[in-house]
C-alpha cells in the first residue's frame, strides 16, 4: 500500500496518483539495514612485543626568561594646588585706606549680614558703616588657584575697580578674578584686595 502524504488515503501498491486527493505518488523507498562487518586481527596487525621502544631524546634548549612587559612610566602629578593663598580685604572710606581688614581664612567665603533666618556668613559686615545696603548672602569669595569673587543674587550688586582704572566695572554677573590691589565694592561698602 502507498500512503499518500498530503491526506493520508492509502492506495494500492503501483498507484500513480492518489485516489483521493490526486497527487502524485512516490514510492517509499526501502531501506535495508546490514549489520557492521567485525574486525578482524592478524597475526600481522596484533602487537608483535610488549616493549615500547624510547623516541630518541632530542635536547632541550635553555629556557629563555620571559620578557615582562615594561610598566608605562607613571605621569608625574603636578604639586597639588594650594587650598588658598593667604589675603585679606582693606576697608576703605572716604577715598583712604583704613586700619580696619578681614583675613581671608578659607577658600570658600560668604559676604554678607547675620539674618536668624538664614543664619550666619563666613564675612559679616554688621555694623559696618554702609552695611544697611549689604544683601544677607551678598558675595561670595573663593579660591580656585586664583582668588575670585562672585555676586550671589545680592540686591545692590558687586563692583570691581581694577588697580589704576578710574572707574568701576559694570555689575558683575560672572565670576571675576581679583588681582592684588583691586577694589571691590558690595553695595556701597569698599574693601581693596591684598595678597600676602
Amino acid at each position: 500500500m502507498i500512503v499518500c502524504k498530503v491526506c493520508g488515503t492509502e492506495n494500492p501498491d503501483g498507484t500513480q496518483y492518489c485516489e483521493s486527493c490526486g497527487v502524485e505518488l512516490t514510492p517509499e523507498p526501502v531501506v535495508i539495514e546490514t549489520p557492521a562487518p567485525e574486525p578482524v586481527v592478524t597475526e600481522a596487525s596484533a602487537p608483535q612485543s610488549t616493549e615500547t621502544q624510547a623516541a630518541p631524546e632530542i635536547p632541550a634548549e635553555p629556557a629563555q626568561p620571559e620578557a615582562l612587559p615594561s610598566a608605562p612610566e607613571a605621569p608625574t602629578a603636578p604639586p597639588p594646588a594650594p587650598l588658598f593663598r593667604p589675603a585679606k580685604l582693606v576697608f576703605k572710606r572716604f577715598g583712604a585706606l583704613t586700619n580696619e581688614s578681614i583675613p581671608l581664612q578659607g577658600p570658600r567665603l560668604v559676604v554678607g549680614r547675620f539674618d536668624a533666618s538664614t543664619g550666619p556668613v563666613e564675612i559679616d559686615l554688621t555694623g559696618v558703616p554702609g552695611a544697611e545696603n549689604i544683601s544677607r548672602r551678598h558675595a561670595e569669595l573663593f579660591f580656585e588657584g586664583v582668588w575670585k569673587v562672585r555676586d550671589l543674587g545680592s540686591t545692590n550688586g558687586v563692583f570691581i575697580k581694577r588697580a589704576g582704572q578710574e572707574a568701576y566695572s559694570p555689575r558683575l554677573v560672572e565670576p571675576a578674578e581679583l588681582k592684588n590691589g583691586d577694589e571691590i565694592a558690595f553695595g556701597n561698602v569698599i574693601v581693596v584686595f591684598q595678597e600676602g
